[in-house]
């Protein structure tokens, strides 16, 4: 199975560890990822084939995984339009809803959208993922065992709720974590 992965950023990184640690071949994972001093971590960490654009990365893989930040995805999946054949491409972008990662990607209409939480970091997260009528049985499969390796997974059947599992286990809780500290730092500085 050859899965390519779009961004080479932290859950990039707790995926990627998590699928070797579960038997995932890393000679069949590839990285675009722009920035040199993250591809050199990707390949000294998991060993994986990395790139600095899409242009060298291949074709039709059999999954791809989105995990650039959502303002920044609408660019970055441009140059692999034309390329996905009937790749299941898994999008980890909070707020981005499918249908306008379809039409930015040409159209494509094999796409499950989903929301890892940090404890994804360290191997015990919770993952909410959806799909697009056409993503097939063997696929959903495919995308639930990408995300198992990093914690469990829920399938929700309405997109609209996936926002819901964003605000309350994906973002919700790093504005806790904020504004916690933000209070331990109000309080060393008030000595």
């Amino acid at each position: 199975m050859k899965i390519v992965f779009l961004g080479g950023g932290n859950m990039a990184n707790a995926l990627i560890g998590g699928m070797v640690k579960q038997g995932f071949a890393a000679s069949d994972i590839e990285v675009i990822e722009l920035g040199a001093d993250a591809r050199d971590k990707l390949v000294a960490s998991y060993g994986v084939n990395c790139h600095a654009g899409a242009e060298a990365a291949p074709s039709s893989p059999d999954i791809l995984v989105l995990a650039v930040k959502p303002q920044q995805m609408k660019e970055a999946v441009a140059p692999l339009v034309g390329k996905l054949g009937r790749a299941v491409v898994i999008s980890i972008a909070a707020g981005l809803d499918m249908t306008a990662l379809s039409r930015w990607l040409g159209g494509h209409r094999q796409i499950v959208r989903c929301m890892p939480n940090t404890p994804a970091l360290i191997g015990a997260g919770i993952t909410g993922l959806c799909a697009l009528p056409e993503v097939s049985a063997e696929q959903r499969a495919a995308a639930d065992r990408v995300l198992r390796a990093v914690g469990t997974t829920v399938w929700i059947e309405d997109e609209a709720k996936i926002d819901g599992v964003t605000a309350i286990s994906g973002s919700g809780p790093a504005y806790v974590f904020l504004f916690i500290e933000a209070l331990q730092q109000a309080a060393a500085d008030l000595g």
